[in-house]
């Protein structure tokens, strides 16, 4: 990841935190005084923006003063783990609203009050998301990372739910008389979160996968024997194979017992071939030749 493309992150990151903490804690009160679920579910995503704001500031600033961790290890974990923690975080929130939201159905409370304050603030989000939102288009179209991706959908799910609220709040606004009123907002509060709780379980489980080494699959294996075949007159006896996937890059390492009369240089030469036809068969992916 390009050192600028970190810094420009974090600037938006800190951004996102600036705009967000006076809209956390209005939308906190406007929770309270309406009472509304919508309003409640827009207070947890308000939460779930910030933290992971502070979380994306605090690793881009530091793996822009650590560069060790790039030549190192490289930042996937780092942004596979910043997922995990925004991903957890979100699903955490979207089930408790879930749950207060059913049992408001079943158990209706008095009507929610103060909805046009609610619906101020709704409005000052989504003027908000808007910049916040094309701010981090623009940076997921120059990298891929899965940090900088995270923050992209997060920065989408708030836009969207924003704008829910908002339609929600109108419209209780409007019916604010009705009997039936008062099941309206848990009712879309239920129906918005299960949506997106696919969403975040599906994000979820890509940064579970990415923070496993799994091993190569069983076609790739038998192209690594394939490939090697190709050179057996080269070695006396092949050790363990030993493969793993770390997040979207493949590692190979393969132990072989050259022929006693081979020079170091003929050594040298083979193994480098060995690497290319084993990284060109199986895709690429990083090869070692270990000699036993």
């Amino acid at each position: 990841m390009e050192k600028n493309i970190l810094t420009e992150q974090r600037n938006v990151a800190v951004l996102l935190i600036i705009y967000r903490i006076p809209e956390f804690i209005t939308s906190f009160i406007a929770a309270i005084a309406s009472g509304s679920m919508v309003v409640w579910l827009e207070f947890m995503e308000n939460a779930s923006v910030l933290v992971p704001g502070v979380i994306l500031v605090v690793l881009t600033t530091k793996l822009n003063k650590n560069l060790k961790f790039r030549f190192n290890y490289g930042t996937g974990k780092v942004e596979a783990i910043t997922a995990l923690c925004c991903e957890t975080f979100d699903l955490a929130g979207i089930l408790c609203i879930v749950f207060f939201a059913v049992r408001k159905i079943i158990l209706p409370e008095s009507e929610e009050e103060f909805l046009v304050f609610a619906l101020v603030v709704s409005i000052v989000g989504v003027l908000i998301d808007i910049f916040i939102y094309f701010k981090e288009k623009n940076l997921v179209s120059k990298n891929h990372s899965r940090m900088i991706h995270s923050a992209f959908v997060a920065a989408r799910n708030e836009f969207v739910f924003d704008a829910i609220s908002i339609v929600t709040l109108i419209i209780g606004i409007i019916f604010e008389k009705a009997s039936w009123i008062r099941y309206f907002s848990p009712l879309v509060c239920v129906v918005v979160s299960l949506p997106l709780a696919y969403i975040v379980v599906h994000h979820l489980t890509d940064a579970i996968r990415e923070l496993s080494d799994l091993t190569l699959d069983e076609d790739s294996q038998l192209k690594i024997l394939k490939a090697l075949n190709e050179f057996y007159e080269y070695y006396d006896e092949l050790g363990e194979i030993k493969s793993r996937i770390s997040g979207t890059d493949q590692y190979v390492d393969i132990e072989l017992c050259f022929k006693q009369d081979m020079t170091y240089h003929e050594v040298s030469k083979v193994s480098e071939n060995i690497k290319k036809r084993v990284s060109d068969e199986i895709g690429g992916g990083i090869v070692n030749v270990v000699i036993i």
